[in-house]
């Protein structure tokens, strides 16, 4: 599909799903707004890659999900500067592993303000900026079934976002999807300890690990088939991509 005179927001660009559907639309021909919390040498880096390689717009901005004034901030500037976006990918998360018993407010808190109150706030702000648009959630079958006793506040995160979606979609024009991926193949989850990580994937039987142009790929097929407002879509694997709900 051709995203030529499209403008895609994506949060977190930075992390490896992150880059992944910033190079994914960049060759589609989109214009680009990425945001960044850490790592903003990398996102420069990436901004340049894709201007060099795909001659398109590419715009970066900070971003921090914790504060309420600086998405404001954010979508005042997008506002002035581009009036409208077409797509919304809150893709930035936080997780603070941890065994269960362990686990304290502030962690818990931290998991929850970044991942579910700043997905929140994304959607409301920028809302109104889309047409009859999408908005992408990252979540994950973490929220629905494959949860770990290491991350009970990231599950409860994940979780949340699916009925933000799904709360959502009553009230907004645009059409609103979680996307619910199992182990993905990234430098986070590629530097847990391999004995866990393995047991984990034999836990929930995943055989390997997804890899993260998939989760753009599955975009492009969720805006191709006109899936729904308010779709949870799993993704087990390539050959495993279904809507629940």
């Amino acid at each position: 599909m051709d995203y030529k005179d499209k403008i895609v927001l994506i949060t977190g660009a930075s992390s490896d799903i992150g880059k992944s559907m910033a190079k994914f639309f960049a060759q589609r021909k989109a214009s680009l707004i990425l945001t960044y919390y850490h790592n903003d040498e990398l996102v420069k880096k990436l901004k340049d890659e894709l201007i060099a390689k795909y001659a398109v717009n590419v715009d970066i901005v900070y971003l921090d999900l914790r504060q309420e004034n600086v998405i404001s901030n954010v979508y005042n500037y997008v506002k002035d500067k581009y009036q409208k976006i077409d797509i919304l990918v809150n893709n930035a998360a936080l997780s603070i592993d941890s065994f269960i018993m362990d686990k304290n407010k502030q962690e818990f808190m931290q998991v929850l303000e970044t991942n579910v109150v700043g997905t929140f706030l994304m959607i409301k702000y920028f809302d109104n900026l889309i047409n009859h648009g999408y908005i992408f959630n990252m979540s994950s079958t973490d929220g629905i079934d494959t949860g770990n006793i290491y991350s009970i506040d990231y599950n409860v995160s994940k979780a949340g976002i699916n009925t933000l979606t799904k709360t959502f979609s009553l009230y907004s024009d645009n059409v609103i999807i979680s996307l619910c991926p199992n182990w993905v193949d990234t430098k986070s989850t590629n530097s847990m300890d391999k004995n866990f990580l393995d047991s984990e994937l034999k836990r929930i039987h995943q055989n390997k690990l997804i890899s993260p142009i998939l989760i753009a790929q599955v975009i492009d097929k969720c805006i191709k088939e006109k899936v729904k407002s308010g779709s949870i879509i799993r993704i087990e694997g390539e050959e495993d991509v279904r809507r629940i709900n």
